[in-house]
């Protein structure tokens, strides 16, 4: 009988050290998989959050790399690179260059990136301090909006700053509140402040869509056309047009949620010289325009194809000059990769105020101050329903409340605003647009399991008046 309990207990001690190798076999068999990625995404995180952002390399291992054991690194400060490394891979420098942001160097050879920089791009900061908001940061000068309930508006804030917990991780770090055109609510956790650029992820998308109604203002695109590379005799993907690309329905052969690394999207992200050269090399999936499909290689062929059309220099200064400039975005930066485009599906750097002044952009229907920055009807064309996107949750490169969301919003007694329509990035990065509501929501995080911004947004519109005065 003692001998059989200790056949049982051995089999449940065996069991059990089966059931806490497992998941450890498992994650040291994916990052030894993708030990090469994230050796390079380590080196990009600290070159971008150090250079364009400001931080300490101390805080980005600590937060955006605490899930890389055994990361090393080395932060050259006289020549603005970083190299990383972690077991097993091979040592990844990236470089910042001024006017482009960081990118990683290629065969390790830093100096032709460094030849990159273009600091002609770089907006003057300082000015945004005498200027009063919203084309600068100094107090507007006008009285407080009428109707905003304050303590609902602040258990709102609250609640997106509440302490994180083993069931809702919350790591904001940024949250502004405009109404009215005028910043109801604004605040920052510990470490962060108004002055520092946060990454924006996929929210660079939708600045994509600003770029390209800006070219079609000036003449240089119709939203019609076809991609220039993709013409060749026999190409089945000669018929997608930029449209097809804006709405996620090219057809491209990609899952942009394959985890098993490297995946096609961090392979381009930080494997390949030129996101938008390697995205141009995705065959279709499906035929153009028959079904949807999230997919940042299509953003990046998008940024690829801007350039064709512009040229380096004018296709540099465009989005500072045509843009950013003009709307007082002056802490925006567009990281251009090694091939020298920008990488118009994810790296953006901007700070929250800046975000801001974006999404007021769109509420005032692409004018800003009296000037036409977008022209007529690109918002819409934005916020309107691709057909292939079946929920209804996608418009053109800006993401929707979906019908399902929308009924069961209605059917707790809370109807959502017709027209609410947001920019949204990984880790949890929304800037949120209802002009209806004369509202602009920013969130910025370091959240994993954000998911959408639909409590985010109940929550803030309890605070506000149904018919703005």
């Amino acid at each position: 009988m003692i001998c059989c309990k200790r056949r049982i207990w051995g089999c449940f001690s065996l069991l059990a050290v089966v059931l806490l190798l497992v998941p450890a076999v498992f994650a040291g068999g994916y990052l030894w998989a993708g030990r090469e990625v994230f050796a390079a995404y380590a080196a990009k995180a600290l070159a971008s959050g150090v250079f364009v952002a400001g931080r300490t390399p101390e805080s980005i291992a600590a937060q955006e790399l605490a899930v890389l054991p055994c990361l090393k690194y080395e932060v050259d400060r006289e020549n603005r690179s970083v190299t990383a490394w972690i077991f097993g891979s091979s040592r990844r420098t990236a470089v910042y260059r001024e006017g482009l942001g960081a990118a990683l160097a290629q065969d390790g050879d830093v100096e032709a990136l460094q030849r990159q920089a273009r600091p002609e791009l770089v907006l003057d900061r300082e000015s945004a301090a005498q200027q009063p908001w919203p084309m600068g940061d100094a107090p507007s000068g006008k009285p407080r909006p009428p109707g905003v309930d304050e303590a609902a508006l602040a258990e709102a804030v609250d609640g997106l700053f509440g302490p994180p917990s083993r069931f809702l991780k919350r790591h904001t770090r940024a949250v502004i509140v405009v109404y009215d055109d005028e910043i109801v609510a604004e605040r920052y956790a510990a470490g962060f402040e108004a002055n520092q650029r946060f990454l924006g992820w996929s929210m660079t998308k939708s600045f994509l869509h600003a770029l390209y109604g800006i070219a079609v203002r000036q003449g240089r695109l119709r939203v019609a056309d076809t991609v220039p590379f993709w013409q060749g005799p026999g190409d089945p993907r000669a018929a997608v047009t930029l449209d097809m690309l804006l709405r996620m329905s090219s057809g491209l052969d990609y899952n942009e949620f394959d985890f098993l690394p490297p995946t096609a999207l961090t392979t381009m992200i930080f494997l390949k010289p030129g996101a938008g050269d390697y995205a141009a090399t995705l065959p279709l999936g499906h035929p153009p325009d028959t079904t949807w499909a999230y997919a940042s290689p299509g953003t990046n062929i998008l940024s690829k194809v801007l350039r064709h059309h512009y040229g380096d220099d004018a296709y540099y200064a465009l989005p500072y000059q045509e843009l950013f400039g003009k709307i007082g975005m002056r802490s925006a930066v567009l990281e251009a990769d090694a091939s020298g485009t920008f990488v118009g599906s994810s790296l953006m750097y901007a700070t929250a105020r800046d975000y801001a002044r974006f999404g007021l952009l769109y509420q005032h229907d692409g004018v800003w101050q009296g000037e036409r920055i977008l022209p007529e009807g690109w918002v819409e064309y934005g916020r309107t329903p691709t057909p292939t996107a079946a929920g209804g949750h996608y418009g053109a490169h800006w993401w929707l409340i979906s019908r399902g969301e929308r009924k069961k919003a209605a059917d707790a007694g809370h109807p959502l605003p017709e027209d609410i329509f947001f920019a949204s990035g990984f880790e949890g990065q929304f800037i949120v647009v209802i002009p209806s509501r004369k509202l602009v929501i920013v969130r910025l995080s370091l959240d994993l399991k954000a998911g959408s911004p639909l409590n985010m947004i109940h929550a803030i519109l309890a605070a506000f008046p149904e018919t703005p005065a």
